[in-house]
């Protein structure tokens, strides 16, 4: 448990200021200014975040995103009113294994995500200008947040009840692609993996779950990997996508 304290503490908590709350339709951007200590990491890794006041709630996993013109990250407009509204937020990380992109091109690689899972494609979208990415978003009111996926080359987005399994089984038909890389919930991560192994091509899921501490001491991110109960926050949250399916 030594190793794990040890960890936690090189990585933070280290306090950024809230610098604004933006509505995105039904969610909110919340633009923070980090301590020059904390790092975004890499694509597809997270950070902890909770309200150093608000002692009545747990942190919660967050993807940071590297914006235009600073860092933020995405909520509901309830969290952004309350335990995320600042004046400071504790942020652990990052934390957890990222993306593993070096087979990625964008001539080769197609980007799959949904809801959450969208705030992760503009760190790629940064390393690899133009990356073609299916982009699904849970109600229509949520399609702000595609303003802030920047880098990417985005399709028709896909509003529920569309789903973006639909056209990467197009796409994958075609034959131009070798590797997936998706984002977003459990259910979609599954799927992806199956289509993708149905067409011999590799997929890596950025995993979601709920956690209490975000480097294996809670063991409250259990999730099925090779047929066994694994800790997201550990084993991933990004994974081999062949892990799904075991």
């Amino acid at each position: 448990m030594s190793g794990v304290v040890e960890h936690a503490t090189r990585l933070g908590p280290h306090l950024a200021r809230v610098v604004a709350v933006e509505p995105l339709g039904g969610l909110a951007l919340v633009r923070i200014e980090l301590d020059p200590r904390t790092a975004l990491g890499a694509p597809g890794q997270f950070h902890m975040l909770s309200n150093p006041i608000g002692r009545d709630y747990l942190p919660r996993p967050v993807g940071l995103i590297q914006l235009d013109d600073g860092v933020g990250f995405v909520v509901d407009q309830a969290s952004a009113a309350s335990e995320m509204a600042g004046p400071e937020i504790a942020v652990l990380g990052p934390l957890g294994r990222g993306f593993d992109l070096s087979e990625t091109s964008a001539e080769t690689t197609l980007l799959v995500a949904a809801g959450f899972g969208l705030t992760v494609m503009p760190g790629i979208g940064r390393l690899h200008r133009g990356i073609r990415l299916i982009a699904g978003l849970r109600q229509a009111d949520h399609l702000p947040l595609l303003d802030h996926v920047t880098g990417v080359t985005i399709d028709l987005p896909q509003v529920a009840p569309d789903l973006v399994t639909d056209p990467l089984i197009e796409a994958l038909a075609g034959g131009q692609y070798s590797q997936v890389l998706a984002a977003g919930p459990a259910g979609l991560g599954a799927a992806v993996a199956r289509i993708c192994a149905d067409h011999g091509v590799a997929s890596q899921i950025a995993l979601e779950a709920p956690m209490a501490c975000g480097f294996g001491a809670c063991n409250g991110c259990a999730v099925q990997l090779d047929g066994a109960w694994k800790r997201c926050c550990i084993d991933g949250p990004v994974v081999d996508g062949a892990r799904l399916l075991g």
